[in-house]
């Protein structure tokens, strides 16, 4: 849900407190993580003028506050270890913070397949959860989801928790395999702050001044800036319209108070729609129809939902058997046998798209129940009707205003000390390709200013691989939009983990989560920790043309280069003076170069590697990390 939340009403760590004036960021709370061999910063609040010490292990330091009652100091870097007792203590009374640990410290942000937690059923999930308590020194803190139209000072809430069966579930699942990793790898404490927030784009994430310089957001970013816009009015009537939606989307109640879902009611005055659905449907959809069972004896039964989008009930002759969140792509229910009757039965599902308004149901994974062993295709006529429920209230989506986010969940975080950042961000520019360098860019430049911590490592993803494969090559913004990630490494201290080979064609959020998060530690080993070791795939360098014959040049080869399908040469397009491509024919490896041709290109110009949506992939190294996707062309 959107959140405004004034100053006044954002909440403080007050462990311990006699002195109701001194006040620290929820950051600085029991079992935080701080960041090791690095000047670590501690901030806060009290009565103007007083004086603030600050003590952890065997360093303290004292400092005043100033007029505002607001003050800071920095403790000296320390080794990593604890669990220590930090105390902060004014003439009034001592905040205590206990079980602090000294170790590294990462942001983890950027949109939803960061977000993406353990338990949204990723690979393996259950394992992973079961285990984590044998990691009691990893800890993550998760911002709430907030939007501001100013800077904030405060978080509105969080706190520190701990790796256990309990809350490990609910830790993103790319940051607590990164985390596994350097905790593992460098026998030390980690600390995790999660900011993120599923379906943002990276100007939202960006201060809005910045973005007044930066190419197709300069009206966007005016229009935030405007002195006339009384935000604190708008937010208010955004929230009355986000409070229905929500209250709209979460229950079925009306529906089911209504009937709809009994095998009596009348649905003769609803239109017929066809399932898989061939347009989207809007606002709170029912769906209702019969189907015919032919056993007498009825063993088992399961229901497979298809793809709907997103949230769904589902009843059987009045009976719910089964919902589907948003974060399943497709479920399958087991169901009482002795729900069913030989004869006529009645089947209902009500769904609704939080996301955009859009139902879709069916999909490519189509709807249909498993009676005993036999199938029964629910696919084709049903009745329908989008009136039974209010209408889906328009709400206005100020997570994707510039700079609302980094103003309700990045500023109020800078300048807590930290190893880096791990970020994994970009499904929602790819509309918008050409500006996404200039954007990312800045939005890396403006946190590392915020922070004032030198160049911190900025390690990223790069999308991966989705929607339907194309049969000849062509022309795609997920490209453009990898390509301008790409570009981002120019910038010091970057580094990039792709994903192009593990993704999925029908799911905008891959469920293999784990090795996204090595891919990541295998950048941190290089970039923050200065490892020498092979962190990227191969990455284009150059190539000469040899009459009809491409020689290509790459880095990051590690023992060498790979060619994964030997019997056919996959992801590679060329292209002669008319600009027109061709998948090659032909390769082989020479001097840990690459050589390829098309018999349809005599003589060949252009190059293109894993352009597409969804390309096909055939270049890795040994150590099996596949090629950057890259093209030779400004076409």
């Amino acid at each position: 849900m959107l959140k405004f939340i004034p100053l006044f009403l954002f909440l403080f760590s007050t462990m311990n407190i006699s002195a109701q004036d001194l006040k620290l960021p929820l950051l600085f709370s029991d079992h935080m993580v701080l960041q090791r061999n690095n000047d670590i910063r501690i901030w806060g609040w009290s009565t103007p003028r007083t004086n603030i010490t600050v003590s952890l292990h065997a360093d303290s330091r004292t400092t005043t506050a100033n007029k505002n009652g607001r003050w800071e100091t920095f403790l000296p870097a320390q080794k990593a270890g604890g669990p220590y007792v930090m105390e902060v203590s004014s003439g009034q009374g001592t905040l205590s913070l206990k079980d602090v640990y000294i170790g590294d410290v990462w942001l983890a942000g950027g949109q939803s397949n960061m977000e993406w937690k353990l338990n949204w059923v990723v690979d393996n999930w259950e394992d992973e959860v079961a285990e984590s308590g044998n990691h009691p020194e990893i800890r993550f803190f998760e911002v709430p989801q907030t939007t501001a139209f100013q800077p904030q000072e405060h978080v509105p809430g969080g706190a520190w928790k701990l790796a256990n069966p309990q809350n490990t579930g609910n830790f993103s699942a790319v940051a607590w395999y990164f985390a596994k990793l350097n905790h593992r790898e460098q026998n030390v404490p980690v600390g995790i702050i999660e900011s993120n927030w599923g379906g943002t784009p990276a100007e939202a994430w960006t201060p809005a001044k910045r973005l007044l310089e930066v190419d197709g957001y300069q009206e966007e970013a005016q229009k935030v800036l405007d002195p006339a816009i009384d935000w604190s009015e708008e937010f208010a009537e955004n929230d009355v319209l986000t409070k229905q939606k929500w209250e709209l989307v979460g229950s079925p109640k009306l529906g089911v108070d209504a009937g709809v879902q009994k095998p009596d009611y009348d649905d003769s005055g609803w239109q017929t729609v066809s399932i898989p659905t061939v347009q989207p449907l809007s606002d709170v959809v029912w769906l209702r129809r019969s189907f015919t069972v032919a056993d007498a004896a009825i063993d088992s039964i399961s229901l497979f939902t298809g793809d709907v989008v997103q949230e769904s009930y589902f009843y059987i002759n009045g009976e719910q058997v089964g919902e589907k969140s948003w974060q399943q792509h497709f479920a399958n229910f087991q169901i009482d046998p002795e729900l069913l009757k030989k004869g006529e039965n009645v089947i209902a599902l009500r769904a609704v798209n939080s996301w955009d308004n859009k139902v879709i149901v069916g999909g490519e994974n189509n709807i249909h129940l498993m009676v005993n062993d036999h199938e029964i295709d629910l696919t084709g006529k049903w009745k329908y009707s989008n009136e039974v429920e209010p209408k889906m209230p328009t709400v206005t989506r100020y997570e994707n205003a510039p700079g609302f986010l980094y103003n309700g969940m990045i500023h109020p975080l800078a300048g807590y000390s930290m190893k880096g950042v791990i970020w994994y961000q970009g499904e929602n520019n790819v509309g918008a390709p050409q500006y996404y360098n200039e954007l990312f860019e800045a939005l890396i430049e403006e946190w590392r200013i915020s922070w004032d911590q030198e160049e911190f490592p900025f390690l990223f993803v790069q999308l991966a691989n989705y929607m339907p494969k194309q049969e000849q090559p062509t022309d795609s913004d997920w490209a453009r939009l990898r390509e301008a990630q790409a570009e981002a490494l120019s910038l010091t201290n970057t580094g990039m983990a792709t994903a192009i080979d593990i993704g999925v064609a029908d799911d905008i959020h891959p469920r293999n989560k784990e090795d996204v998060g090595k891919r990541l530690w295998l950048a941190a080993q290089h970039v923050a920790f200065g490892e020498n070791l092979t962190y990227s795939g191969p990455t284009y360098a150059g190539h000469v043309v040899e009459g009809n014959t491409l020689r290509l040049a790459f880095n990051h080869t590690g023992n060498r280069l790979t060619i994964a399908a030997k019997e056919k040469l996959f992801g590679f397009a060329i292209a002669g003076a008319d600009k027109k491509f061709y998948w090659a024919d032909g390769v082989k490896l020479e001097d840990n170069q690459l050589v390829i041709w098309s018999d349809l290109v005599k003589h060949p110009v252009a190059v293109r590697y894993g352009w597409a949506d969804n390309p096909d992939l055939s270049l890795y190294n040994k150590e099996g990390l596949p090629a950057i996707p890259f093209r030779t062309d400004d076409w």
